[in-house]
């Protein structure tokens, strides 16, 4: 028998994160792993070479916000680049259906203020060729991908398709508003959403200021979604709770305690009877809050309630380039050169009148009101430059306070802002800095690590197709391979096992996807194999490749030696074969 596929003499890590790796080959038929084995003797149209490789199911990202962008592109990267075969929109609470045409321009608002995508991208990109939930999946699934993608309903969207300026003015539902909600969802699930997301933190706005739609939604209005979610028996309920980020208040009113906000996370399990993660992170205003959070989680879990709390496998924060973002961006004297290309740019500002000048200089307010939700990230960071890490090359996401700007501005005697804007402007202007605004606390990644071992906590927040002129976390299955499983060097490193269960069988079961993320004979061939030595990171480059010539940072990835799809080569030897194979996935379908 002639097989399509044959991967021979990897390592295979199975993804179930209890048996240790062996080696072994992998055939593969039609879509399917048919066998496995110390050596199968079948033909093959196609064979991978894997001695000395890994070989490990595919990834799963079940948190990124790709739903404008799987209506103009078909590769999806950044995440198609680290080996991700599987992922999962509409994350957060903000989507783009189902949608009035009266309120299309605010969706994008939202859109750009809560995930950082540019509106004049949103609005060159999308169509808008569907009103429903289901007529937005069925645009999608007319497309052909390098990857399955799924989606969630996103509450904002659908509280502003039902309740409409009342839903942006926050007013509360009335009971026919909840009604009607939970008719919808059920819809969306019928139709395949792979489940709910909603969002509750103050922090996200729209690049009008606003609060998102459902930030301050009585709980028996999301009670009434899980429930309606989770009748057919198929979903997962993503929430951002209050506080994720650190205290905050409840429209002026005294901070609601986390006990509180778990509770509320406890009520959506039981309504919904269906698994709900929310996210957990370390943040400086409440250091130790991530421990109390799992806790609470320990105990629902023992009564029963299945609650997932998912956080980044490193600090979470925002990389400052001289082609991205960064505090000098809007002062006179550096507007008069940003049109020149990086090296040009860099040799320009390291004149001596020029640093003096736009070292001196206010930011140009003009320039500011241009680019709303670019003026508000230099406002965030421009106080915390301090605190600003150095990313020394090979890139170390785990700096030391060595590496902070403000022990490097002591040691020179200048003040941080000058090391920084130094930094940046070095040799042809590639340095790279990083703000980590969470998952960071005492200058380490000590907590994220605990949180990693712990078998509640689901690994996510890549974030793939947002933050993207800021971050590219996308990156994240790599990192979290190359650094936690080999390269650490500041603390303990984690077993490869435990590793790919958490990138791949993990996020599967959590979104229900049983024929996936698992290296099993009947199982989907959705694969990668690694040469886990060279595995690594590329350096991030600021790219415009988006519509209307919108910019992105982009981070590649060296060690995939290939990737298959539902059977097919998609990539080899880091680059793309063209293969399109993914396609969406329905709940309905993914039961088996």
């Amino acid at each position: 028998m002639t097989v399509d596929v044959l991967i021979k003499g990897g390592t295979i890590i199975d993804g179930s994160g209890t048996n240790p790796g062996y080696t072994g080959d992998v055939a593969v038929s039609e879509g399917r792993i048919i066998e496995i084995g110390g050596r199968i003797s079948s033909a093959a149209t196609h064979v991978v070479d894997a001695d000395g490789a890994l070989v490990v199911p595919g990834f799963i990202d079940f948190h990124t916000h790709y739903d404008g962008q799987f209506i103009w592109d078909d590769q999806l990267d950044p995440s198609f680049s680290h080996g991700v075969t599987t992922v999962v929109a509409g994350n957060c609470g903000v989507g783009f259906a189902p949608a009035d045409e009266k309120y299309r321009g605010r969706l994008i608002e939202l859109m750009e203020g809560v995930e950082d995508i540019p509106g004049i991208v949103l609005d060159e990109g999308l169509d808008w060729s569907w009103r429903s939930f289901p007529e937005y999946l069925d645009r999608i699934d007319g497309k052909a991908f390098t990857m399955d993608v799924g989606v969630q309903l996103a509450h904002a969207p659908l509280r502003v398709f039902v309740m409409g300026e009342r839903g942006l003015q926050h007013e509360n539902a009335t009971a026919e508003d909840i009604s009607e909600m939970a008719s919808l969802v059920e819809q969306a699930m019928l139709a395949g959403a792979l489940g709910v997301s909603a969002g509750r933190v103050l922090e996200h706005k729209s690049v009008a200021g606003a609060h998102v739609p459902g930030t301050f939604a009585e709980q028996e209005e999301l009670v009434a979604i899980a429930a309606a979610m989770g009748r057919h028996g198929t979903g997962t309920f993503q929430i951002i709770p209050l506080g994720a980020v650190g205290s905050a208040q409840d429209r002026g009113a005294s901070v609601r305690s986390r006990r509180e906000e778990h509770r509320r996370i406890e009520d959506l399990a039981r309504a919904s009877e269906r698994p709900v993660t929310y996210l957990l992170q370390q943040f400086p205003s409440d250091p130790t809050d991530w421990k109390a959070m799992l806790s609470y989680t320990a105990e629902s879990t023992a009564a029963g309630l299945r609650i997932r709390p998912q956080t980044s496998a490193r600090g979470i924060g925002m990389l400052s380039m001289l082609d991205g973002h960064h505090i000098f961006r809007f002062r006179p004297s550096y507007l008069e050169i940003a049109h020149l290309p990086r090296a040009q740019r860099a040799a320009a500002m390291r004149e001596t009148d020029r640093r003096a000048a736009i070292l001196a200089e206010e930011d140009s307010a003009a320039a500011m009101a241009k680019d709303p939700t670019g003026s508000e990230l230099v406002r965030t960071t421009r106080g915390r430059v301090g605190s600003t890490f150095r990313l020394d090359m090979p890139l170390d996401y785990e700096p030391g306070p060595d590496k902070r700007l403000d022990a490097i501005a002591r040691a020179q005697g200048v003040t941080p802002q000058e090391v920084l804007y130094d930094h940046l402007s070095a040799a042809q202007g590639e340095g790279i800095t990083a703000s980590f605004f969470l998952n960071y606390g005492d200058n380490s990644l000590d907590a994220v690590y605990e949180m990693m071992r712990n078998p509640l906590v689901a690994n996510g927040l890549g974030d793939g197709g947002a933050h993207m002129r800021m971050m590219c976390d996308a990156s994240m299955p790599t990192f979290t391979l190359s650094f936690w499983g080999r390269d650490r060097s500041r603390g303990p490193r984690i077993p490869l096992e435990s590793l790919v269960h958490k990138l791949t069988r993990d996020g599967a079961r959590l979104y229900g996807l049983t024929d996936r993320g698992l290296v099993a004979e009947g199982m989907r061939a959705d694969l990668n194999v690694i040469d886990f030595q060279r595995l690594g990171l590329e350096t991030p480059v600021m790219t415009h490749d988006l519509p209307s010539g919108g910019g992105r940072i982009l981070q590649g990835a060296r060690g995939y030696l290939a990737t298959l799809v539902d059977g097919v080569v998609t990539r080899r030897h880091d680059a793309a074969t063209g293969a399109k194979p993914g396609r969406l996935i329905r709940a309905t379908a993914a039961r088996g």
